[in-house]
């Protein structure tokens, strides 16, 4: 910008100075030239007056021009009515040229006064001419009064080297006082201008200091202001970003809003992750570009298209597995005009997890309702059958009441599994915990246990000098219970083992039997509520399918794994490890 004022300056000081100095030599030259006419004429009428009564020969004449010349230093002629130049000052007058066709000459010849500005063959140099009639008794003609022009130029030429002199000095020191004006004026600005640029790079608190009145002064002072008032702005919008920021990073579910061009503006790290897209900066992208799932498209248009609540769920396979993704969109209005959209607001959530409860607390409530309905319903039937008349056959009617008996404690022992596995699940952490020596519950267990089954032997190992363990002593007497009964029951012929010992600070729990095994399809499910591999052996035996639910809880309860192994036809091997 300095530069730019200083060349303004310059340009207008040379541009003055030029028309100065053409105006100058202008006025000059027609000056001096407008000085050579008036003393010319002078001359011309002073010579006029002083011939037109004289009687003087022509050698007479010529010495008094050529004294008169002298004098005036003006070229004087007399030219007859001929052409002829009779006498003159400066030159022979016999070796002259007729004079007759010269202009100011014939216009003089004609009677007129005249005045013509010419190149002079004679001379070889421009004159100014005047030229007037004369008549006296020994002449007829005309008189010539003429002055060197270039004697006019060499004092024009002068005057004006001099003045153009005095403006090269004069635009000189005009220039100098220009930069050092431009340069007092620019110091604040450039200064203005540096602090902006420390600004831009995020300094507020760089301030301009001057010691003005002027606007220069109160713009510096509005500068600072401005600053300050920035600085506040920008840590309240750091505040309000980091606040968001925080927010969105802090959400479980994914959000993204998309302007109506569906190019994205905001994002959080949760979209990424739950629709499995790379890590990079998405910002202004389309969303096409990054999903190319079709009912999500659906969505987006219809909420973009009619600025309405919409929502729906799709299906994203991800790590290998199909996730239910639950969308919701919402149009963001304008706070000035309500009807018009922004941009639309997208919420992603996961319901994979809670459409697998949803289906379990169906599975659970349909097998719940079953198992309570099926020994209802034999209840039921004998009791009707008795009330029929079948209660006077002694036989059957104990027969009937040894199947209801039989039913009842099924229908109890269900009820009490539903009543633990709600406790259990219900409990954050075990409470009530003492240390017990596992041989004292193993033993415990082992009397509860039928010990009798035909062809089943039962073996129990458990370690030497086991370190006692913290623990509820009826959650884990129920756990022993539950997996060995259960090997107990599949197991026909063989053995069922127990092994109890300590290995890496865990409470390792083992129990292998030689029983009917479980396919390979099973075992995924084999923890599951109400599942069974094989429904009539489990009704028969008197299980309510809740057993290995029960055994998984409780090991979860205590921060434990379990893991079962099985092949059919071979045995099954369910291993526990419970941390010390």
């Amino acid at each position: 910008m300095q530069r730019k004022i200083l060349l303004t300056y310059i340009i207008l000081i040379v541009v003055t100075v030029i028309f100065s100095v053409g105006l100058s030599w202008s006025r000059i030259n027609n000056y001096f030239f407008e000085r050579v006419e008036k003393e010319t004429i002078t001359i011309s009428d002073m010579l006029h007056k002083a011939m037109e009564d004289s009687d003087l020969s022509k050698e007479d004449y010529q010495s008094f021009i050529e004294e008169y010349s002298e004098i005036t230093t003006f070229r004087i002629t007399l030219i007859d009515q001929s052409g002829h130049v009779w006498v003159d000052s400066y030159s022979d007058a016999e070796t002259m040229d007729n004079h007759a066709n010269r202009p100011e000459v014939r216009k003089a010849l004609a009677g007129e006064k005249s005045s013509e500005m010419r190149y002079s063959n004679t001379m070889k140099k421009y004159f100014f001419y005047y030229a007037r009639p004369l008549e006296n008794a020994e002449f007829s003609g005309i008189i010539r009064v003429s002055l060197s022009v270039s004697e006019i130029e060499a004092i024009t030429t002068d005057m004006i080297f001099i003045i153009l002199i005095s403006a090269i000095l004069g635009s000189l020191i005009a220039m100098g006082a220009a930069y050092v004006v431009t340069q007092r004026f620019m110091k604040p600005i450039n200064d203005l201008t540096r602090v902006a640029k420390v600004i831009s790079e995020g300094n507020y608190d760089e301030k301009i200091y001057m010691d003005r009145n002027d606007q220069i002064g109160e713009l510096a002072t509005a500068f600072n202001t401005m600053t300050f008032n920035l600085k506040i702005n920008m840590w309240t919008l750091e505040q309000k970003n980091a606040e968001l920021e925080s927010i969105l990073t802090s959400m479980s579910n994914g959000l993204v809003a998309v302007n109506m061009d569906y190019k994205i503006v905001l994002y959080n790290d949760r979209f990424t992750k739950l629709l499995n897209l790379p890590e990079e900066d998405m910002s202004n992208r389309l969303i096409y570009e990054l999903i190319r799932e079709l009912s999500i498209f659906d969505i987006i248009e219809k909420a973009i298209e009619e600025k309405t609540y919409m929502s729906g769920e799709a299906i994203i396979h991800k790590d290998g597995e199909d996730c239910i993704i639950e969308i919701v969109a919402t149009p963001i209005f304008s706070k000035t005009n309500k009807n018009k959209a922004l941009a639309t607001l997208l919420m992603f959530t996961d319901v994979t997890q809670m459409r697998k409860l949803e289906n379990i607390r169906r599975e659970f409530v349909s097998n719940v309702t079953h198992e309570l309905k099926t020994p209802l319903t034999s209840i039921k039937g004998f009791v009707d059958t008795l009330k029929n008349g079948a209660i006077k056959d002694e036989i059957v009617a104990n027969r009937f009441l040894d199947i209801i008996d039989i039913e009842t404690d099924r229908l109890s022992n269900l009820i009490q599994d539903i009543l633990t596995l709600s406790e259990i699940e219900t409990l954050v952490g075990e409470r009530s915990l003492q240390a017990f020596e596992l041989s004292e519950i193993v033993d415990e267990v082992m009397d509860i246990l039928p010990k009798d089954k035909e062809g089943v032997q039962l073996i129990i190992e458990v370690e030497e000098n086991l370190p006692s363990f913290e623990c509820n002593r009826d959650r884990m007497k129920q756990l022993l219970i539950n997996i060995i009964d259960n090997s107990i029951k599949y197991t026909d012929a063989g053995y069922v083992k127990l092994q109890v010992f300590k290995y890496k600070n865990f409470l390792n729990i083992i129990v292998e039997d030689t029983g009917i095994g479980i396919k390979h399809q099973h075992l995924s499910r084999i923890f599951e509520r109400f599942y069974r591999v094989d429904k009539g052996r489990t009704r028969k035996t008197g299980g309510t399918g809740l057993g290995l639910s029960i055994v998984k809880h409780i090991v979860e309860l205590y921060n434990g794994d379990i893991d079962i192994q099985s092949e059919e036809g071979k045995g099954t091997t369910i291993s526990i490890r419970l941390p010390y």
